[in-house]
């Protein structure tokens, strides 16, 4: 742009003087050259730029989900447990997302204008001195000042839409999970008014720091402004003291005004700052938990034989809550066949919890043959187990892909067994694609019986000594439950099968009944 206001003015001026009938010799082809490299340079330089930052800020982004589920797993299911997973998932995908701005809307363009600045400054000075310097100190109240100001009265707006986008997400997933109860009890109009009061307030706030980004827009585009007038004045005294020409009185307000695209970003980026710090603290906020159960430095190796015991067993989730189990003992010799009955809320699913060491208990301790759970390594402890929970699990990609979290190293063999234990043949018959076929999202391409069938081929292929089953029939009908089941008691031949369930389907695969009842576990006679 400074080029260009240079070269249309000497140009202007050189036809003026050949009508004079004066010669002048004046190269139109070098500028004009110049002119189109650098314009050619600047679309290139953008495009390289935006392929450059935003490459490397999804690499970025991608490096940190990948840092924060490392710092995910040890929470799981204890600390995680105790979150609501539509807060979790707006940490991990929306907290995430909101430091981009750190690096793309803030590093980058603070080094462009530092850079920038000192450019210009210095390109000023070997014409003018006196508008270098007042354009540097406009410039530097455009670059410092204004977003200073402008991230102080924005930042409790920036954060606030951080916490109420959050709580936003929470109450949509809340009235997607609860829909049918919603419906059921005529809850749904309430509920749908309360989330669009929410929308309101989320639009307002918006709407308050929208209105700040123009204010500081419109203070930037004013100094922009001022800086121009003072130019223009400063070097119509110079021009008629004979110190600048006039082509070099346009290069130098050409100059200013393209100055300030440097530090327009500026302001806007500021005031998001709150944002971006506040979804960092809510990432480590969750990374910095500690987990509810430590592993050992020097962990066992694991046993032979997979005796289980509990020895006055009590465990509650936090000392202002009731006690959910209170002094239980049970012994699981290995290859015992066990369920546990009761009500929703006895206390069933944490007792499972206990057992594959989710949490350490608060009195008394959980054993493994002899040994208390804590001399083993978490992970070596989930190698013992194998679950079937009421909500089989499936991942946006392939059955193979699904059945290989069980054994990421199975054979073609083992894969063939594990399908034809669990009944899956036929159904995979039918599929143009077969193992391969893609499941969709949570398995919404497959039906939940073959979702079932899917976890038990699951179960099956990574064989632990220990299998685990929460309700595992959940959902199922009659005719699938009892497929499940046959097919469960061939399997658990020689295995150790602890079933918790509050039907009495599926209690002719187990030899004792265990009944939950006020916190207390009872053989049930």
């Amino acid at each position: 742009m400074t080029l260009s206001g240079w070269f249309i003015s000497s140009s202007a001026i050189a036809g003026l003087l050949v009508i004079d009938g004066n010669a002048l010799t004046f190269n139109f082809m070098l500028p004009a050259a110049q002119i189109r490299a650098l314009a050619i340079t600047r679309t290139l330089g953008r495009y390289g730029e935006r392929i450059a930052t935003h490459e490397a800020t999804f690499r970025v982004l991608a490096s940190m989900r990948s840092w924060f589920f490392q710092q995910l797993i040890p929470l799981v299911p204890g600390r995680l447990s105790l979150m609501r997973s539509g807060d979790l998932l707006s940490r991990i995908t929306a907290d995430i997302d909101a430091l981009d701005a750190l690096y793309l809307r803030l590093l980058v363009p603070a080094i462009v204008a530092l850079l920038g600045i000192i450019a210009v400054t210095v390109f000023l000075s070997f014409y003018a001195p006196v508008i270098s310097l007042t354009t540097g100190l406009i410039l530097i109240v455009a670059s410092v000042w204004v977003p200073w100001l402008f991230n102080r009265l924005g930042q409790e707006g920036a954060e606030q839409l951080i916490v109420l986008a959050t709580n936003f997400r929470i109450s949509n997933l809340d009235m997607l999970q609860g829909l049918s109860e919603l419906i059921t009890n005529q809850a749904y109009g309430r509920f749908s008014t309360y989330l669009s009061q929410f929308s309101d307030v989320m639009i307002n706030t918006q709407r308050l720091n929208n209105r700040l980004s123009a204010i500081s827009s419109t203070i930037t585009f004013l100094l922009a402004q001022v800086s121009v007038l003072i130019t223009l004045i400063l070097s119509t005294f110079l021009y008629t003291e004979q110190v600048l020409s006039g082509a070099e009185v346009a290069l130098v307000i050409f100059c200013v005004m393209a100055a300030f695209e440097l530090v327009t970003p500026l302001p806007l980026a500021m005031q998001m700052l709150g944002k971006t710090q506040k979804a960092a603290q809510r990432i480590r906020q969750v990374a910095d938990m500690p987990p509810t159960t430590l592993n050992p430095l020097e962990p066992f190796s694991l046993p032979n034989q997979y005796d289980i015991a509990l020895e006055n067993v009590s465990f509650r989730y936090s000392e202002q809550q009731d006690w959910v189990l209170k002094n239980i003992n049970l012994s699981i010799p290995h290859g015992s066949k066990i369920a546990i009955v009761g009500i929703s809320g006895s206390g069933k699913s944490t007792l499972l919890q206990l057992l594959m060491r989710y949490y350490d208990p608060e009195m008394g301790q959980v054993l493994l043959n002899g040994q208390s759970l804590k001399h083993w390594h978490t992970d070596q402890l989930m190698s013992c187990f194998g679950v079937l929970s009421q909500r089989s699990q499936l991942f946006a990609a392939s059955i193979r892909e699904n059945l290989l979290i069980a054994k990421p190293n199975a054979s073609e063999n083992e894969l063939s067994a594990a399908i034809k234990a669990a009944g899956l043949e036929k159904f995979l018959s039918y599929l143009p694609d077969g193992i391969e076929t893609w499941v969709g999202e949570s398995g919404v391409k497959v039906s939940g019986g073959e979702a079932r069938r899917i976890a038990l081929a699951r179960l099956y292929l990574k064989n632990a000594p220990l299998l685990i089953m929460d309700e595992p029939t959940e959902g199922l009908d009659s005719d699938t439950e009892r497929d499940v089941f046959n097919a469960l008691s061939v399997f658990a031949h020689n295995k150790t099968v602890i079933m918790v369930t509050h039907r009495e389907a599926g209690l002719g695969l187990v030899d004792v009944v265990y009944r939950m009842e006020s916190s207390v576990l009872k053989e049930f006679k």
